[in-house]
């Protein structure tokens, strides 16, 4: 018969047990990824709750439109995806330059590590086997299509799609206007090197943006059922400035105003105001393919099942800074584009935050509950569109390689500064008091200790603001994921 002890040895054991359990228990959850564990932001929940992805680039499109304040472009589309979306009101791209600009933000990196610094240079050249942005959304059961431009066109093919279609002028344009079109985009300069601009007498249907627009708006019907990542890359507004004349009516040359720091350099200013005329025509124009877009998604029910994103790879000088068609420039002019993100169960916004398009990557990724690769230069913006006040990054960075030197310009809330090595022509702009950058103030004694804010910031560079971002003493956001080292913060709530 056992003693008084044998209860209390039993009572010992099960404790020891259930403390083995616990502390096992403990090891097993400390050894889960943390991608496990991760807010419903970033957890993976299955193909059902994933959001669909519809990306739309324009080319060589600057933050000209009514949603950014121009009181002289029509652009009611664009300007009421803004109205449903979160408009970015400070979007920066990395390189003004189409193949450089696509291949950052397609690759989540930036020049620098690209390699990408001209038109000429493959994609590849030295990312070799990474996963562009398609191809990555692919690996996660995505079906992937593309329609027009969107990595540089000469280079659309090392990027894997599902899908892929480049819209013709020959598809829906009779053969005579087939034939005109084509001589059009062989000649994108006048004799002068400047914009070719014509108006056509063919309806959006017969223009490649227009076929494209209609061509997306027919897949997003035949895939409605799908999970798609959808991009479309709209020619226009790249020189040449051509498109149906009914949009060169809504800007006639005569009205044109030229801005003030055009100067006497031998172009007429008739040719001049033409050459804005078509620049705008061409930016109404590729807005009226948009809502084409939006009226597809609408009408298909996938408003409330897609993520869409509008932006352009840079923007163009038509006119300021007495340039006309030039891109290849660190002013905000070209540096500053068009983002407008918008997503199901987010409010309207229009955040002063500071984003770039490299951001683009990691930001899709979070919305579309995945996790990140290793390698991302960008931060994900997802968390502005649900508060888009919040704290955020305090530089955007662009860079330019011209003959043989590398400049690089770092744009914070209220200056642009922007330097080269070897070269003591830097330049500084206080945004406050000089938003269209007229007034070099890098020799201003008044700017002397702004100037060396500015250095130490760019010295840093990217990776300087995402730490100091992860070092905030007031903990406002914190790092997730292993893999995504620092390119994914969250608000804490």
């Amino acid at each position: 018969m056992p003693g008084p002890a044998a209860p209390r040895a039993r009572r010992a054991h099960i404790v020891r047990a259930a403390l083995s359990v616990l502390v096992i228990g403990f090891f097993i959850l400390c050894s889960v990824s943390p991608e496990f564990l991760l807010s419903d932001r970033r957890r993976d929940d299955g193909p059902r709750l994933r959001l669909n992805v519809l990306f739309i680039i324009a080319d060589d499109m600057s933050a000209k439109l009514g949603c950014y304040g121009d009181p002289d472009i029509k652009s009611p589309n664009i300007d009421r995806l803004a109205r449903r979306g979160t408009l970015f009101e400070h979007a920066y791209c990395q390189y003004a330059l189409c193949n450089p600009s696509r291949t950052s933000f397609l690759s989540g990196r930036r020049p620098e590590s690209t390699g990408v610094l001209a038109n000429s240079t493959p994609p590849r050249t030295h990312l070799k086997d990474i996963d562009f942005l398609p191809e990555y959304f692919h690996r996660f059961g995505y079906y992937t299509l593309r329609v027009g431009k969107v990595a540089h066109h000469v280079f659309d093919q090392d990027l894997a799609w599902d899908f892929a279609e480049d819209p013709s002028p020959g598809q829906k344009a009779d053969s005579r206007g087939a034939r005109r079109r084509q001589q059009q985009d062989d000649r994108e300069e006048n004799d002068r090197g400047l914009p070719a601009v014509e108006a056509t007498d063919y309806g959006d249907e017969g223009e490649p943006d227009g076929i494209a627009a209609r061509s997306v708006a027919s897949l997003l019907e035949q895939n409605r059922d799908k999970q798609f990542f959808l991009a479309v890359g709209f020619e226009r507004p790249h020189r040449p400035f051509v498109a149906p004349k009914k949009y060169f009516d809504l800007y006639p040359a005569d009205n044109i105003e030229l801005p003030n720091e055009t100067i006497n350099d031998g172009i007429p200013d008739g040719m001049k105001r033409a050459i804005i005329a078509g620049y705008d025509a061409c930016i109404s124009f590729v807005d009226a393919q948009v809502g084409v877009i939006i009226d597809a998604l609408d009408r298909l029910g996938l408003k409330d099942k897609t993520v869409i994103v509008f932006t352009s790879d840079h923007g163009l000088h038509v006119g300021e800074h007495d340039r006309f068609g030039k891109k290849q420039t660190l002013y905000e002019t070209t540096a500053r584009v068009p983002l407008i993100v918008a997503a199901p169960g987010k409010p309207s916004a229009a955040s002063r935050r500071l984003v770039e398009l490299v951001d683009l990557y990691p930001t899709l990724l979070d919305l579309c509950r995945l996790p990140h690769p290793v390698g991302l230069e960008g931060l994900s913006f997802a968390p502005l569109l649900d508060r888009s006040d919040l704290p955020w990054k305090e530089a955007a960075f662009t860079t330019l390689y011209r003959q043989g030197v590398l400049r690089q310009s770092v744009r914070t809330e209220r200056y642009r500064y922007s330097e080269a090595a070897g070269d003591r022509h830097d330049e500084l702009y206080d945004h406050f008091k000089d938003p269209h950058e007229y007034y070099n103030r890098a020799g201003d004694f008044n700017y002397w200790a702004s100037r060396l804010i500015l250095t130490e910031l760019l010295r840093g560079g990217w990776q300087g603001v995402r730490a100091e971002m992860l070092r905030r003493p007031d903990k406002q956001f914190y790092r997730i994921g292993t893999n995504a080292s620092a390119n994914s913060l969250v608000e804490l709530r």
